[in-house]
């Protein structure tokens, strides 16, 4: 494993169990988090060809610019939240795809994940508070899994510079639905935990 491949599996890790387990709690903060996620995979995917040197300065700067803008954005959470969740489910299906049939080509999936992402933002403000929940979960257990991929590539054999292979094995759907479920969970208990003593201070 390169210096670049630790360096990188790390960071996904790290930011994936922040998101995982603030989500709710510190939703924007959370969504800086994703951001930076999003904008280092989506870099290190694009700009596979290149050095590793370059591909990482170039998915670092690509992660900051993607915290900035989503911590800034946090007005419109409710869709970014719902794009987010989409665009895991949509990542999933291809996964799903690939393991119970014919892998669809590279731009099949982005388009999968893309109109995930649409969907997720123009039907996920319906589920109110809970679409923030669900996105967080998502979304760091996607990180996580990814991170997994990057540090321990030779037991998954597959390409880490493609995000929607993540889960297009059976026990990295396996694990992907482990962390969700968990992070959902105590996420959940965390937030009636949280309500439970702020109604205890306003009696």
């Amino acid at each position: 494993m390169s210096g670049g491949d630790l360096l990188w599996g790390i960071v996904l890790v790290v930011a994936g169990v922040f998101v995982a387990v603030y989500g709710t709690m510190l939703f924007r903060f959370a969504l800086a988090a994703m951001g930076f996620g999003l904008g280092f995979i989506l870099a290190m995917q694009i700009f596979a060809d290149q050095s590793e040197a370059t591909r990482v300065l170039i998915a670092f700067i690509a992660g900051f610019i993607g915290a900035f803008a989503l911590y800034a954005l946090v007005a419109f959470s409710l869709w970014i939240a719902g794009a987010v969740l989409g665009v895991v489910i949509g990542v999933a299906v291809v996964g799903i795809i690939d393991i119970f049939g014919s892998r669809p080509d590279h731009w099949l999936s982005l388009v999968i994940a893309v109109v995930g992402g649409a969907a997720g933002a123009f039907f996920g403000r319906r589920l109110g508070e809970n679409i923030f929940l669900l996105a967080t979960s998502a979304a760091g257990a996607f990180m996580i899994l990814s991170g997994t991929h990057v540090l321990f590539e030779s037991r998954f054999q597959t390409d880490t510079t493609d995000a929607t292979l993540n889960v297009a094995q059976r026990v990295s759907l396996f694990l992907f639905v482990v962390v969700f479920v968990i992070s959902a969970l105590s996420q959940m208990n965390e937030r009636r935990l949280r309500r439970a003593v702020t109604g205890r201070v306003g009696l």
